[in-house]
């Protein structure tokens, strides 16, 4: 069919809609001219212009009926039929303003729960990257085991084979994280960056917004081109929006750079939740961070990814580079700890590590999963209250069968009536999730990283709600709209309101019955979560985070060599000593309870481990820290002695070990004086430490070694400082001592080590947070849906309730009949659902810190805060009932 045949059909059908247009009006004028050649035979044949017209009507029919039939042979009826409906829809919806709106709301509450977690997972996982093009032909390139149980990242040199050996691959790219400070000539920025290669920008076809991107000749000779590129929200900031700033030169790490480029707006990389606000080229690796091993075929410290050729699978690719990787192996070139990862994994380019990526989606599944309950409460709410309402309007529906209509009609034109609410409550529900989502994107988070979400609903948002209207509006439409056409005309019209009841009253109260039980397991959930939150919080991290302040310093970002971090360090070490309130300063490498934490293999001489293959290593855990660190932490030194200050470069090398590492291989006391071999040297046992938790509050006590600071490099550190008084109250001081010692250097953001360590909760913050509400909103919904059924049961039964307050019914037992009916109802509500919360409260175990996902204590709790919410909900209309006037009730129906 040509474009014109098809444009030709919609017109006519656009046509076809408009009552009166030129369509309508020439069918008309075709059966008016039959009807007026049947009357000119009829005068033909004798009979006057009256009787002649009344047997021409008998002769051609009904006209509009034969206009309706000839329109229903036509597909424009369809869409002329929707329309009608959808008219009339909206006029019935604006005759009941107020069950509108109470129906609406309802919807977009459910709606905006399910709307905010996709919109928050969609902004994390699954927006195309900003900025690139045709982003569904570029994969990550994971070096993994065969098995996948872990994998490594590239090396430079390997990065450079496969991007010169790959046929399957346009492209293939690699990066490294950095912290640099850039000083445009006002004062130090500390900013997350890229170490990039030179066609970085080119593999993801990202065009800059001012300037250029790196050159081919950039990307070959090390520490030749200085060069940079910032990103749209730094040159706005930083440098004013100044168009003329290409071309100049800006301090890196104390270094000079020329800036040649920025990138596009909103650009951030391939790690999009970072706010990525520069980039280097890789050949600049050595200047900004200077401890790299460039060319090292040990030092695995890139991501890479690559751009499919057109017509070229993931899979096909995926073979290529296998074949390469083991072709690298076998020329000998590799450590012998690398060649079994010889394995490749690609993946989609999502913005995030796939480690990550699977690890919050999962996260984001089981919060989706709690919002569709809140969804499937609010929908049979909906349900029922048109089920109610399909009940008022059965007069009006025996009418319309009476006058002809069919029962396909009224369904249609009633589930047109649910999805209409179900739309607009998706339109509210949309709203609230822009509100939501804003919400969410301004809450503060203890890490590290600059980190920014764009979470706020996109196209496909839009997109996903309007479905999920259009699904539930259908689904929870269509029952009451069945029942409402499957009706006795005879006995609606003498409004006869008994008939159908009885099953009516069994629906309903099953949908009460799923309504509880789903909201009983959504307070099963978040009553978990808070649990485990609250365990979290109580649980002894063997060490004191009260009054400590830290801030976290990197030297190497700013430009100093190794004696210069050295003088550093100790000038503000003695500078923050004197602040009024401090007692002990000290620095570490690392901050306890961030979810991470570094391992090496060590070689013990003389432990008494029978059985153990030495030669393979001992793994510990390690922290590297300074003299009065286990004073400001309060974790005591159980034997042996601390750091001293004469721990420094000149002296033998010592550590001090925790308690599970001393019991493990000699007697606590025994271990003072071992010693054992770290990266070729000798170290020897000065101190025990008492036990503490060193990366997360679930750890199994690992051995764990901490080294002094004094005798290695010290680049970045964190200092850490006890105070008399609030942490916070340092905060201005420590950053006035950084400046007063290099006005130069960007602020140091200064936090508590409360604060620090609290992001060790972080997912059971959020999860209890997100099912908390979510719970309280299903009780709310589930509390109206029983108050509805049993003030409808009340109207429903109010000339029984008369009759027996007429033979001497008390009120108080009409008060108790109908509590009873309530409580019936709750009780059948929360044994179904403890049993959906005991088979859901497994895929909560990862979340659930120290608290048996069958804890009896929250099962009872969230129990009984339904039952009381409902015997409220049912005690209302209760006490309504009980106070009516019999001769009233018995005048009623």
């Amino acid at each position: 069919m040509s474009v014109t045949s098809i444009w030709r059909h919609v017109t006519r059908g656009v046509r076809a809609l408009v009552p009166g247009s030129g369509h309508d009006r020439d069918l008309q004028d075709e059966l008016t001219h039959y009807l007026d050649q049947a009357t000119k035979a009829h005068i033909a044949n004798g009979l006057t212009l009256e009787d002649a017209r009344r047997a021409a009507q008998r002769d051609v029919g009904n006209l509009t009926v034969a206009r309706e039939s000839v329109h229903a042979s036509l597909w424009e009826n369809t869409i002329a039929t929707l329309v009608t409906d959808v008219r009339y829809a909206m006029r019935m919806l604006r005759r009941s303003p107020v069950f509108t709106t109470i129906i609406v709301l309802v919807i977009s509450l459910g709606i905006g729960a399910v709307t905010t977690i996709f919109s928050a997972a969609n902004g994390i996982l699954f927006k195309p990257l900003p900025g690139a093009s045709d982003p569904g032909r570029l994969v990550g390139i994971d070096r993994i085991e065969p098995a996948e149980r872990g994998g490594t990242q590239a090396t430079y040199p390997y990065y450079r084979f496969l991007r010169e050996r790959t046929r399957t691959l346009s492209g293939i790219a690699a990066w490294g994280k950095a912290t640099l400070t850039l000083n445009t000539g006002q004062s130090g920025h500390s900013v997350y960056a890229n170490i990039v290669s030179g066609n970085f920008f080119s593999v993801l076809g990202v065009r800059p917004a001012l300037g250029r991107f790196f050159l081919p000749e950039e990307d070959v000779t090390p520490l030749t081109h200085p060069v940079i590129v910032v990103s749209h929200e730094f040159w706005e900031s930083a440098l004013g929006a100044d168009s003329s700033a290409i071309g100049r030169t800006i301090g890196v790490n104390g270094a000079a750079f020329t800036l040649v480029g920025v990138a596009p707006r909103g650009f951030r990389g391939v790690f999009t939740p970072i706010v990525t606000s520069a980039w280097v080229p890789l050949m600049m690796a050595e200047r900004v961070r200077p401890r790299t091993d460039f060319e090292s075929a040990a030092a695995s410290w890139l991501w890479t990814f690559g751009r499919l050729n057109r017509g070229v699978n993931r899979e096909v690719a995926r073979q290529e580079l296998r074949a390469l990787t083991a072709d690298r192996i076998a020329q000998g070139v590799e450590p012998k700890w690398m060649e079994r990862n010889n394995g490749i994994r690609l993946i989609g380019l999502t913005g995030l590590p796939d480690d990550a990526h699977k690890a919050m989606l999962a996260f984001a599944s089981v919060l989706l999963g709690v919002a569709i309950m809140v969804l499937l409460i609010a929908s049979v709410n909906v349900a029922a209250m048109l089920s109610a309402r399909a009940v008022a309007r059965q007069h009006e529906m025996a009418i319309r069968v009476a006058l002809g209509a069919g029962r396909l009609r009224l369904v249609r034109q009633l589930l047109t009536e649910s999805v209409m609410l179900f739309v607009l409550g998706a339109a509210g529900g949309v709203g609230l999730a822009c509100g939501a989502t804003w919400l969410l994107e301004r809450i503060p988070l203890p890490i590290g990283e600059p980190l920014s979400l764009e979470l706020s609903p996109d196209y496909r948002v839009l997109v996903f709600a309007l479905l999920v209207s259009l699904v539930t509006g259908v689904l929870f439409g269509l029952a009451p709209a069945l029942r409402a056409a499957r009706l006795d005309v005879t006995s609606r019209l003498r409004n006869d309101s008994r008939t159908g009841d009885a099953r009516r009253g069994l629906i309903s109260n099953a949908l009460v019955v799923g309504q509880l039980a789903l909201s009983l397991l959504l307070l099963v959930s978040a009553g978990l979560l808070l649990r485990a939150l609250d365990h979290g919080r109580s649980v002894d991290p063997r060490f004191d985070v009260k009054g400590v302040a830290t801030a976290e310093l990197k030297a190497e970002s700013w430009g100093y060599d190794e004696a210069k971090a050295r003088t550093f360090y100790r000038a503000l070490r003695e500078r923050v000593q004197g602040l009024p309130g401090v007692t002990e300063v000290s620095y570490t490498s690392r901050l306890p309870l961030q979810m991470s934490s570094s391992s090496s293999n060590i070689r013990l001489d003389n432990a008494q481990t029978p059985g153990r293959a030495e030669e393979r290593g001992t793994p510990v855990q390690t922290d590297v820290v300074d003299v009065d660190y286990f004073s400001v932490v309060r974790i005591p030194v159980l034997a042996g002695r601390p750091f001293r200050t004469s721990d420094d470069q000149d002296a033998p090398r010592v550590a001090i070990v925790n308690e599970t590492f001393a019991k493990k291989h000699w007697a606590v006391g025994g271990a003072i004086g071992q010693t054992f071999v770290a990266d070729g040297t000798q170290v020897t046992i000065i101190g025990i430490a008492r036990d503490a938790k060193y990366s997360t509050l679930t750890e199994t006590t690992p051995s764990h070694v901490y080294y002094a600071v004094g005798q290695g490099a010290q680049t970045e550190l964190t200092l850490m400082v006890r105070t008399t008084g609030s942490a916070d109250s340092l905060r201005a001081p420590i950053r006035d001592a950084v400046l007063a010692l290099d006005r130069g250097l960007p602020p140091p953001a200064v936090v508590s080590l409360e604060n620090a360590t609290s992001f060790v909760l972080l997912p059971q913050r959020v999860a209890a947070m997100v099912t908390g509400a979510l719970g309280v909103l299903g009780l709310l919904l589930a509390s109206i849906g029983l108050y509805g059924i049993i003030s409808y049961s009340v109207s429903r039964r109010s000339r029984e309730i008369g009759v027996r307050m007429a033979l001497g019914a008390r009120a108080t037992d009409v008060h108790r009949m109908v509590v009873r009916s309530g409580m019936r109802l709750t009780a059948m509500g929360v044994v179904i659902g403890l049993v959906l919360a005991m088979a859901a409260s497994r895929l909560l175990v990862a979340f659930l810190y120290g608290v048996n996902p069958l804890d009896a204590l929250t099962f009872a709790a969230t129990s009984a805060l339904l039952v009381a919410v409902a015997f409220l909900a049912s005690y209302l209309p209760a006490r309504r009932a009980a106070a009516a006037d019999p001769l009233v009730a018995l005048r009623s129906n």
